[in-house]
């Protein structure tokens, strides 16, 4: 529409002043300017007609100005700007000059240089809440965008609990959500989109003929979902440099801060920069953020650019740009005292007080004297929140109310399934609460998800409900969460209510329903393990163990308890350690449990097997055998086979631990068969149709029965006498482990290293320990770290570093007895006492061999006994030749324990220590028939450095 330029200016001034009146002097003045002589009557008449005419306005109804008799006129309509989100936000601003971040805006922007250039890099911007952080990076996006740089943003979020990695979900939420058909969407996610469908579930819907994700233990999956979202990110960079934004990582999970570690430690070879912000207060500094910093920096992989209050020429240079004027000194003063330089604060408390006409006298100008406190001005931005949310309708405060009770971070679906009114409706209402700068969009998809502009404005929301009305608004928001859920099981967009499991539990915990926040808790753990996300699943243990306090001591309770120390058990031995007091404690509660009449079977299982696990590894090898066998009984009673391969399994692992080899080989070889018949074993419990729990198998199935029972029935073998097909079932077991991938179990890296240790290959045996180590720290394995580092320490020892090599074994192994893990510990101190022995510290050999002796017959696992026997035997002959009718018994002991056992290997080591010492007594015939007898009934692994030394011998004897 055409306007001429007096009428055009006379709207705007209008609009800006929108619901206040400008009068007739203002308009001469600003419009015409001091001291033009006009007819000011019928000059701003006319303007007026022109203005109205223009917009079809009628001057008895206006709709957009109204005349304000004797004084002026007020525009009265709704003003709503374009809806536009986040992303487009950035995409239109232009960099500009920020107020006080000057310096840090430069560090920042050669960051963007450096990773244009391809030398990418982390960095990090902290400070207090308010202090300028998203600004700062909203600046650098800006910058960015003019590069023609990929933005990928994404946002952590306190109460979002139901989903791990949340900002990395978020980035590849929106990026499905912007593909124009799933053809391209497939073409990007080249052959990752399998394994991103664990971050994404809805990826499955969208591109159904996905394969499903590989079924690895959590801490392998969590490592190959790292290096897939690494490829993912990594493809689009070196199409177009890109920057990665993560907000509020003060909220950021464990996992998310694991996957983000991992991408620092690859971006120097990359198109990216990668800007993460937190919060710096120790309050908002949680134990793993603050590891993961202090790595970071450390490793010189980040740059930390930290933000403080600006000075008070800097909030004087801010309120100059809000207001377009000079702010007088005793204004900046005033606010400066009030907001200590917090940027939030500052245009917060200026917004609030130039709305309530508080700022500037009749002449639009500022006054002369502001004094807050006198003013009735909020001192806090919680109050000046508190002052902007009255000043809304009462249904749009009622919104934010329960907006604010869904988190910071809301989807439209959710708000509206949470309220009684209709979408538009609720749209009207968010719209009201952008205009008032409350929330904003922070994606562009079908689904999108509204945002608080600042977390403090979210708590000002809250604060402001009573107890009472924010319990039942929880209610409404799971009954919600539950409800789209359900009904959008057909959607494209649909995800599970497991991937909100968490979230329920929040919900329903807060909203004094805690039974079912507890069944939530436990399918929660399954989601965050699904994941590998271990503290996620602790900490919604602990939770729900809290929560159970709330329930009356009845049979529900006890199922519901229960079902949770199941589903959590694996994690917490696997964080704990199975040994350990917690475990223990957890162990024999669901035992107690599972004894209760009216218990389901599958449940009494799973808190057997629980309690197999802890006895196994202390280890307690009648106890751990009496509770295979139970096991055993129960899955045959019930005919699960399933149950009964994975019981026969690991009660032939405890036979083998107490030296039974030929029977445990028997057991072994009866679970495979039935592993075998299995066609397509699932790998989860997932919850039925009715939300409950099936016990069908515990969080320990994940550990993947299938190359458990290949493995340790190799580690079997060996003992038996066929060292090859126990390397050949370790690498059937590292086959299924890989299912074609390079990663693998830390599992398994522990059995191979257990097996390339007894071949005596060292050289293999270091690489699988360190593989097992950086999975296991990487996962919170302490159990597998500190073997680890036991056999590296074995390595140092062999490779010559004695005093290195025992100081790392002595302690790694006094940290797992002290967890109360002591599995193979007998066999570790030998190891010990030989390199002792070979430092030439003898006495304090025999005393750590005596130990182990000790140690053997308190706990009775005498798979290793023949070893130890012949091990002090030969440190007896190294301190002195003169022991060589005591070292004489311990050869012929191990020999006769070995035989007892038919450990055809320990007994070729032992044979060989006695021959080599009768040939040193010129007893030649005797030594050649003893050793001839046992190298010959060997078939296989005449290549293993004990065959080779049985030979040799052998044929110094003959000649």
């Amino acid at each position: 529409m055409k306007l001429e330029r007096i009428p055009l200016e006379l709207l705007f001034l209008l609009v800006n002043r929108r619901g206040q009146v400008v009068t007739r002097e203002e308009i001469l003045e600003r419009i015409w300017g001091k001291g033009v002589f006009v007819d000011s009557e019928n000059s701003i008449n006319t303007a007026v007609r022109k203005v109205r005419r223009a917009l079809c306005d009628d001057s008895d109804a206006p709709r957009f100005v109204a005349t304000v008799p004797a004084r002026g006129y007020r525009f009265v309509a709704e003003i709503r700007a374009p809806k536009i989100t986040r992303a487009e936000q950035i995409r239109a601003r232009l960099p500009g000059a920020m107020v006080g971040r000057g310096r840090e805006l430069a560090s920042l922007l050669s960051g963007l240089d450096y990773a244009a250039s391809r030398r990418g890099g982390l960095f990090l911007i902290s400070g207090e809440p308010g202090v300028g952080k998203t600004r700062l990076a909203n600046e650098v996006a800006s910058a960015a965008h003019a590069k023609q740089m990929a933005l990928l943003i994404g946002h952590c979020s306190e109460h979002d609990e139901a989903v791990a990695y949340l900002p990395f979900v978020e980035i590849l939420e929106n990026f499905v959500d912007r593909a124009p058909d799933p053809g391209s969407l497939r073409t990007a996610l080249g052959d990752r989109g399998h394994e991103l469908a664990r971050l994404l579930p809805k990826l499955k819907s969208i591109l159904p003929e996905l394969p499903p994700p590989l079924d690895l233990p959590p801490a392998q999956a969590r490592r190959h979902l790292f290096n897939c979202f690494f490829d993912f990110v990594g493809r689009i960079a070196l199409q177009q440099p890109m920057l990665m934004v993560l907000e509020d990582l003060h909220w950021a999970d464990d996992s998310t801060l694991s996957l983000l570690d991992h991408l620092t430690q690859r971006l120097s070879d990359l198109p990216l920069m990668v800007i993460g912000t937190y919060r710096d207060a120790d309050m908002n500094l949680t134990r793993g953020l603050a590891k993961t910093l202090e790595d970071l920096i450390r490793g010189r992989l980040a740059t930390r650019v930290r933000l403080k209050g600006l000075p008070r020429d800097g909030v004087a240079a801010m309120l100059d740009s809000l207001s377009g004027k000079s702010t007088p000194a005793v204004v900046v003063g005033e606010i400066f005292g009030e907001t200590e330089g917090n940027p939030f604060f500052v245009e917060e408390l200026f917004r609030h007080l130039e709305e309530e006409n508080r700022l500037y006298d009749s002449s639009g100008q500022f006054r002369s004297e502001l004094q807050i406190a006198e003013l009735d001005a909020p001192p806090t931005v919680r109050l000046v929140v508190a002052r902007r949310l009255a000043r809304l309708g009462e249904l749009t405060q009622k919104m934010l109310a329960t907006a604010a009770v869904i988190g910071r971070f809301f989807s439209f679906e959710i708000l509206q399934a949470s309220s009684d009114a209709d979408p538009d409706s609720i749209l009207e209402r968010v719209e009201e609460a952008e205009k008032a700068g409350l929330v904003f969009s922070v994606a562009d998809s079908p689904k999108a998800r509204l945002g608080f502009s600042h977390e403090l404005i979210r708590q000002a929301v809250l604060a402001a409900l009573s107890a009472a009305r924010r319990e039942r608004l929880h209610l409404e928001v799971a009954d919600a969460i539950e409800r789209t859920c359900r009904a959008a099981r057909e959607s494209k967009y649909r995800r599970s209510i497991n991937d909100h499991a968490a979230e329920l539990a929040h919900h329903y915990a807060l909203g004094g329903n805690p039974a079912k926040a507890v069944e939530y808790c436990a399918r929660a753990i399954v989601r965050f393990s699904d994941l590998g996300s271990n503290a996620e699943v602790l900490a919604q243990f602990e939770s729900g163990l809290e929560l159970l306090q709330q329930l009356p001591d009845d049979d529900r309770r006890a199922e519901l308890e229960l079902d949770l120390r199941n589903v959590a058990g694996g994690t917490l031995g696997d964080s704990k350690g199975f040994a350990s007091p917690e475990a223990a404690q957890s162990s024999a509660r669901a035992m107690l449990l599972g004894r209760r009449p009216g218990i389901s079977w599958h449940r009494t299982w799973n808190a057997l097997y629980q309690d197999l696990f802890v006895h196994l590894t202390r280890p307690e090898l009648r106890k751990a055998c009496e509770l295979a066998a139970e096991l055993v009984a129960l899955a045959e009673e019930h005919g699960s086979t399933e149950h009964l391969a994975d019981a026969r399994t690991y009660w032939a692992l405890a036979r083998m631990y107490s030296g039974e080899f030929e029977v445990a080989a028997q057991d072994f070889d009866q679970a495979w068969a039935l592993l075998e018949s299995i066609a397509n074993p699932a790998s989860a419990p997932t919850p039925n149709s009715a939300g409950q729990m099936p016990q069908a198998r515990t969080m320990l199935w994940r550990q993947g029965p299938r190359q458990n029972n290949r493995a340790i029935s190799g580690w079997n073998l060996w003992f038996l006498g066929y060292p090859d097909r126990a390397r050949e079932r370790m690498n059937v077991a590292t086959a299924i482990a890989h299912s074609g991938l390079k990663t693998m179990l830390a599992d398994i890296h522990g059995y191979a290293t257990y097996i390339y240790e007894l071949r005596r290959e060292p050289d293999q045996m270091k690489a699988r320990a360190e593989a097992r180590l950086a999975l296991s720290t990487e996962s919170g394995y302490a159990a597998g770290r500190a073997l680890s580092e036991i056999y590296l320490g074995w390595a140092n020892a062999l490779a010559g570093d004695l005093d290195g090599g025992i100081v790392r074994m002595k302690h790694h192994l006094s940290e797992l007895r002290a967890a109360g893990f002591e599995v193979a510990a007998a066999y570790h101190l030998a190891l010990i006492a030989t390199a002792l022995g070979k430092a030439g510290r003898f006495d304090e050999a025999r005393r750590t061999i005596e130990e182990s002796f000790s140690l053997i017959d308190r706990t009775g696992q005498r798979h290793c006994e023949a070893e130890v026997h012949r091990l002090d035997g030969e440190l007896l002959l190294a301190q002195r030749t003169s022991n060589a009718v005591d070292a004489e018994k311990f050869f012929r002991t191990a020999i006769e324990i070995a035989r007892k056992q038919h450990a055809k290997s320990w007994e070729l080591r032992a044979t060989t220590s006695l021959a080599r010492l009768l040939a040193k007594q010129r007893k030649h015939d005797q030594a050649r028939t003893m050793l001839a007898e046992i190298y010959n009934w060997f078939t296989e692994g005449f290549d293993t450095p004990d065959l080779k030394d049985a030979k040799t011998l052998l044929d110094e004897l003959n000649e």
